[in-house]
């Protein structure tokens, strides 16, 4: 439900703190598909800025979340620049549609 945002972030949070923080288990693999969906609803303004952030948080954060190999650096970066607006970019429409590139040529630039 995390890595998909198809619940608020907080409960799921909540909900996470019971699996703790170390993991040598993968529970789920986050691919671009799932970054690209999240990035769709902000730019359909479905999810503010804020909620972008808090949800790349709260992946990054993950120890227990696996990157689909193929894309793992990219994806590394990407949610990076998402969890990070005050050290990398500002989200917005623009930035959204750099990641989504980015993602969808496999490599960070």
């Amino acid at each position: 439900a995390l890595i998909e945002y198809r619940e608020p972030i907080a409960p799921l949070m909540e909900e996470l703190r019971t699996y703790g923080w170390d993991s040598d288990v993968d529970l789920s693999t986050l691919n671009p598909e799932h970054v690209i969906s999240v990035l769709d609803k902000f730019r359909s303004n479905h999810i503010s800025a804020t909620e972008v952030r808090n949800w790349a948080n709260a992946v990054e954060r993950r120890e227990d979340i696996a990157l689909k190999p193929s894309h793992k650096d990219t994806l590394d970066e990407m949610v990076f620049w998402l969890a990070n607006p005050a050290l990398n970019f500002p989200i917005t429409t623009e930035l959204a549609g750099r990641v989504i590139s980015n993602l969808k040529a496999n490599h960070a630039v």
